[in-house]
C-alpha cells in the first residue's frame, strides 16, 4: 500500500528528516550499541531514546498540533497561555469535566511522543481516560 500523505520535506529529496533520524538511531543501537560497554552503552541508549522521541514527534506532531488547537478552541481559547488565564479567572469552573477531558487528551498526546508505553498504560481500561479522549499515537 502506498502512503498517500504529502511529503513533509517537499521540495527536498529523500531521505526526509524522520528517515535520517531513524537511520542514525539504528546505527547507534544496531552497530555501535553491541560494541559499547559501561557508560558508553548507557549514553548510546540515551541518545537512541532521544532520537526515537524526535521520530515520534516528527510523525505525530502535526496531527497532535491540530487536535490540540481544536480542543483549545472548544474551550474558547486560542493558546495554552489563554487557557491558563481562563482557569485562573474561574472562567471554566462550570466546565470541569470538559476541561479534564481536554487536559487528559493533551497529556496522552504528550506521552505518545515522550514514552508510548506510559501512554498505553494510562489509557488502559480502568485508567483515568475517558473514551475517545486521546488522539492517535503509536
Amino acid at each position: 500500500m502506498t502512503d498517500r500523505r504529502p511529503r513533509t520535506n517537499w521540495p527536498h529529496d529523500v531521505p526526509n528528516a524522520a528517515e535520517l533520524v531513524e537511520a542514525v538511531r539504528h546505527y547507534l543501537t544496531d552497530d555501535l550499541g553491541p560494541r559499547a560497554d559501561g557508560r558508553d552503552r548507557f549514553l548510546l541508549r540515551v541518545a537512541a531514546n532521544a532520537l526515537a522521541i524526535v521520530e515520534r514527534e516528527l510523525e505525530l506532531g502535526p496531527d497532535h498540533a491540530i487536535a490540540h488547537a481544536e480542543r483549545l478552541a472548544a474551550l474558547g481559547v486560542d493558546s495554552e497561555e489563554a487557557l491558563v488565564r481562563a482557569i485562573r479567572r474561574g472562567e471554566l469552573d462550570d466546565r470541569t469535566a470538559e476541561l479534564a477531558r481536554v487536559l487528559w487528551a493533551t497529556t496522552l498526546d504528550k506521552l505518545a511522543v515522550a514514552n508510548p508505553r506510559y501512554r498505553d498504560e494510562a489509557a488502559e481500561p480502568g485508567g483515568p481516560t475517558a473514551a475517545g479522549a486521546g488522539s492517535t499515537g503509536r
